[in-house]
């Protein structure tokens, strides 16, 4: 049987056109490892239309079976209006090929969809044979989606039933955290032929942020081959983007095979505890396989309307012995909304190391959406097999946000000094509620003004989005009168990745509790009747720090006999040192009389303290 090495254009990407006869029965599905065209009912529920295998009856040979293993450990949990997308990989139990492939007719539950058909011309390691489907519930459920298969065995037999893979799942009020790994599918390494690095990126289903996750597998207890460069892993947030991004390499020195789980834990939204889980399976492998890796690694980010990310797409082998006539098995179809591509078509005849094979896409969003691209590709690995690959890339639009610092209490701070400190909390959020990461405080905390400090002594955020998660305490304690504007400048990457700096002033006043004092220009008058005297009263303060608001109280209409005011009332809005704050009153007496003239006073003192206070003049005419 040939196949054809030739690929002919369609819309953007080429599509290989096979014959029937060399994929099987392929109805709807392009007859890779995965179709990548999703015709199935959404939502509704759709059919995975099965194919059966012909038999020849030759019982020659081993006799080996298919492994499905699922993405997700255990159950599947999404939050309710989101989605995510789950991968299952089929492979044989020996790594011999298994022909004739193909699901067994099944109805997928509501809120699931898939591809409407799904085949592969061989299983056995790698990639080549991944089925990707997405789970996007619109209410709080549980249930089980069972897949069942049948094939071919390589000694030739037809495998009625085959076997089967169940799935539990569930649609939850809170979000989730997602593990995704790159590349998709089993992971395979030659022995002594290099290595295969694979990145694990955690984001949340709804985009809104988790906390404190921590990885619960022990880095240093690895599988053999894997390794990692970190001892331990953990984030502080996870929503969306490369944020929160585990790199780890299979570099198999003996041959073999397995699945690492890697078990992680978090908070959720609502505050309450969860755990998760992904499967990895490997196997060391013999031929060059194609593998696809994405530049930027991770999640996929631009900004809603006003943003664009390039991707690159890079194809190379496992091993770095060469493939040929790789072609992309997905119609222009595949690409989401927002999605485009800067070539017509796209093929490689050569495959190995290097940029020689690069797809360039461009992600411009017009809607704040998420999702996941999946491309499926063919080519012929170094032993000239006709083989398959898939590449699922997480994307989200985002907003360009910002990051700002409330102070509390706000306003400006005043205290008094030798009353004790101030506390102050600056409280680090998004102005839109979506996350941002990296906050680091540029002001040095050592250098603070005279009267400020903290128990800080670096401040740092590695996420923050809305709440009291991301908050500065300070104290204002001053020994001295005083004033100021206390400036702290931030950096931070917002939403879209973009790095961008900020700042926060916060005014603030040290003052004493001063008094007003009145000074008679004369404290005992001695006139005579039918005689006029002036006396004027001069208001300060006895610290030079000024004060507010004072007005004479007592009343100045109503004034013993022989006084007399320019006015009924009298005030000043500020009293200190040089400030003139003078009261004129004058004694002109007809009789003979004496006495004492009390002026009362209030005021507001520099302290914002409402006080009183009198003026007594002694007074005595005689005829």
């Amino acid at each position: 049987m040939q196949l054809s090495h030739r690929a002919r254009p369609f819309g953007a990407f080429f599509l290989l056109l096979l014959s029937a006869c060399e994929f099987g029965s392929m109805g709807s599905s392009s007859g890779s490892g995965e179709s990548a065209t999703n015709t199935g009912a959404s939502g509704s529920g759709g059919s995975l239309p099965g194919f059966t295998g012909s038999s020849s009856g030759d019982t020659s040979g081993a006799q080996d079976s298919v492994v499905a293993t699922p993405s997700v450990v255990g159950t599947l949990a999404v939050a309710a209006g989101s989605s995510q997308t789950i991968s299952i990989t089929f492979t044989s139990t020996d790594g011999q090929p298994i022909s004739g492939f193909a699901l067994s007719a099944t109805t997928l539950p509501a809120g699931w969809s898939g591809p409407d058909g799904f085949n592969c011309t061989s299983v056995s390691t790698g990639n080549r044979c991944v089925l990707s489907l997405t789970y996007a519930p619109l209410a709080v459920e549980t249930g089980t989606l069972t897949l069942n298969y049948v094939f071919v065995d390589n000694a030739n037999r037809d495998r009625t039933p085959g076997g089967s893979v169940a799935i539990p799942y569930s649609a939850t009020a809170n979000n989730n955290i997602a593990a995704i790994a790159s590349p998709i599918g089993q992971i395979t390494a030659g022995i002594g032929a290099g290595d295969q690095s694979v990145s694990i990126n955690f984001t949340t289903d709804d985009g809104n942020a988790a906390t404190n996750l921590i990885l619960t597998a022990a880095l240093n207890a690895l599988p053999p081959g894997w390794s990692s460069t970190a001892t331990s892993f953990s984030c502080a947030i996870v929503s969306t983007g490369s944020g929160c991004e585990l790199v780890l390499t299979y570099k198999p020195t003996a041959a073999g095979s397995g699945t690492l789980a890697l078990d992680y834990g978090y908070v959720d939204d609502s505050g309450a505890p969860r755990t998760g889980s992904l499967n990895i399976p490997y196997a060391t492998t013999s031929n060059s396989h194609v593998v696809a890796t994405v530049s930027p690694t991770g999640q996929i980010n631009a900004v809603e309307k006003t943003g664009s990310q390039a991707v690159t797409i890079a194809f190379t082998t496992n091993d770095g012995g060469p493939a040929s006539n790789l072609y992309l098995l997905s119609g222009p179809t595949a690409l989401p909304s927002g999605w485009s591509s800067a070539s017509s078509g796209f093929s490689c005849s050569s495959i190995s190391t290097g940029n020689g094979c690069e797809l360039a896409l461009t992600y411009k969003p017009t809607a704040l959406t998420r999702g996941t691209v999946t491309l499926n590709y063919a080519y012929f690995d170094n032993s000239g097999a006709f083989d398959t690959g898939s590449l699922n890339v997480a994307y989200a639009a985002t907003t360009n946000n910002n990051v700002v610092g409330t102070v509390s209490p706000t306003g400006q701070i005043n205290t008094v000094v030798g009353m004790g400190g101030q506390p102050v909390a600056v409280t680090f959020t998004t102005d839109d509620g979506r996350p941002a990461t990296a906050l680091a405080l540029a002001s040095p905390l050592a250098g603070l003004p005279s009267g400020w400090s903290t128990t800080d002594s670096s401040f740092t955020c590695s996420g923050l989005g809305s709440g009291t998660g991301c908050q500065l305490p300070l104290t204002y304690d001053p020994v001295a009168a005083g004033s100021g504007v206390l400036t702290l400048s931030y950096s931070y990457k917002n939403n879209a990745g973009e790095a961008k700096t900020g700042s926060v002033n916060i005014a603030y006043l040290a003052t004493t509790n001063d008094n007003v004092v009145g000074t008679p220009s004369q404290t005992a008058l001695a006139v005579t009747t039918g005689s006029s005297t002036t006396v004027t009263v001069t208001f300060t303060t006895d610290d030079g720090n000024l004060a507010s608001a004072l007005a004479v109280t007592s009343g100045l209409g109503a004034l013993p006999a022989g006084w007399s005011s320019t006015g009924s009332t009298f005030g000043c809005s500020g009293v200190s040192v040089g400030t003139t704050c003078q009261l004129s009153l004058t004694y002109a007496p007809t009789l003979a009389d004496t006495g004492t003239l009390t002026i009362g006073f209030g005021y507001t003192n520099n302290s914002g303290i409402a006080k009183i206070g009198s003026v007594a003049i002694g007074y005595a005419a005689t005829p």
